[in-house]
């Protein structure tokens, strides 16, 4: 989960921000609540924040938060996330504007097609008093570790990790600083497979990154000919170009925006990445590609929409798994005994075996299209045997027939990098947060 931060301090920017937040190329935008404010409509909203920031003389007048979660919420897990943040900011007299934008092109393997975004006055209408900003970054992330533990199972390493391990074992979460503790010590950075600025151009001119990905990675796994990579660039009308600084990069263009980097895609080295795609498909770099008119509707197509509606099926699934497994283990101290006979060891071992086959899943059905129109069912029973285990038993939804248990897997969590929206330092003494 990714939380980030923009400050407005004056009128300027908050019509362009009311208009991007009800924009619905490409989703659907909503706005889900509205707390201490009463106004006709949200840009009149703004307008009573500007009028309250210049009635104190305060220097922000609003704050733009943006909540992108790794898996698709819940609206109670929405209003839980935003209670997380009131609580954190003391803002709880301040006035509040949430808009949900759902159905979000899914810009990642899976992914979450739901995010949020708070409109929080800066200044009180009732204390005429400002919000206490320090540090607010890293606040901020203090809570998104604490939804992620909650509710999703997984989260990124923060560079501020070690000071918010301070603050939550003081603040009574000593379960969420030992998981990220044992994070950080247990997984290597890994950089994300695009920025925010390649994922709003593909999103700008319709390229579905995720199967995309997922269709290149496979090519490239698997030893395919220049002819394979050639149909790939030209139904999806990407042209690859080499990079200029540094040289030894692979771009990839949708007509004049960079939609991706061939090995931030791979998760490889650069320079070898390089020296093989010279080898494997010289003649693709450079070669013109016709970029087709796109509909404005933005609407995916009838096998998009089911290949997510899976994916929402079995993310709400892995997610019950991930969840509970940081429970049992940063809740319950013997559940990582090693006796047979510990209820706690047992069922740990089920939920690591379930996130195995449940992750596997997934990467059938965005690897493979066949995948999308076959029961659900028969998807994870594939993945139980793409995996060389025994027959299958399910969790709760869906249920093919009982069998023995299943020998956990190891699983490689792709690590997500937050982008911060500015570096403060973050102190462990001093200001409380």
């Amino acid at each position: 989960m990714i939380v980030k931060a923009y400050r407005y301090k004056g009128r300027a920017g908050t019509r362009r921000l009311d208009q991007y937040l009800w924009q619905n190329k490409h989703q659907k935008a909503e706005l889900c609540e509205s707390r201490n404010l009463y106004a006709a409509d949200t840009l009149d909203g703004m307008r009573v924040m500007q009028c309250l920031q210049r009635a104190s003389r305060a220097q922000i007048a609003l704050w733009h938060i943006i909540i992108s979660p790794t898996t698709k919420l819940e609206a109670k897990d929405r209003a839980r996330i935003v209670d997380l943040i009131i609580t954190e900011l003391k803002a709880t007299d301040h006035p509040l504007m949430v808009w949900s934008h759902n159905e979000k092109p899914r810009a990642r393997r899976g992914g979450g097609a739901t995010h949020f975004h708070c409109v929080l006055g800066h200044v009180s209408p009732t204390t005429d008093l400002a919000l206490d900003m320090r540090n607010h970054v890293q606040r901020l992330q203090k809570v998104a570790a604490i939804a992620a533990f909650d509710l999703e199972g997984q989260t990124s390493i923060s560079s501020y990790c070690d000071s918010i391990v301070t603050h939550l074992i003081r603040e009574g979460r000593p379960d969420v600083a030992r998981w990220l503790t044992d994070l950080k010590n247990a997984s290597s950075p890994q950089q994300p497979r695009m920025t925010d600025a390649m994922r709003r151009s593909a999103a700008a001119v319709g390229l579905d990154l995720a199967p995309f990905q997922a269709k290149l990675q496979r090519l490239w796994n698997s030893g395919a000919s220049e002819q394979a990579f050639d149909r790939l660039f030209s139904d999806a009308c990407v042209m690859i170009k080499q990079g200029d600084r540094p040289r030894d990069s692979v771009l990839l263009y949708h007509g004049d925006r960079l939609v991706g980097v061939l090995n931030r895609i791979l998760r490889q080295p650069r320079a070898p990445v390089y020296e093989e795609a010279r080898v494997r498909f010289p003649g693709l770099f450079g070669k013109p590609r016709i970029v087709r008119e796109i509909a404005q509707s933005g609407s995916a197509s009838s096998i998009e929409q089911l290949r997510q509606k899976t994916t929402d099926e079995l993310e709400a699934m892995l997610k019950e798994m991930r969840t509970e497994t940081l429970m049992l283990t940063y809740s319950h101290p013997k559940a990582g005994a090693e006796a047979a006979e510990n209820p706690f060891a047992e069922r740990l071992k089920k939920t690591a075996q379930w996130e195995a086959i449940l992750d596997r899943a997934i990467d059938l059905l965005w690897s493979d299209d066949r995948w999308v129109s076959a029961p659900i069912e028969k998807l994870i029973i594939r993945a139980g045997r793409s995996l060389k285990v025994g027959e299958l038993f399910l969790p709760s939804r869906p249920t093919p027939p009982d069998g023995e248990t299943l020998q956990p897997q190891p699983v490689e969590e792709p690590a997500l990098v937050p982008n911060e929206d500015e570096v403060l330092p973050y102190q462990s003494f001093g200001f409380k947060i």
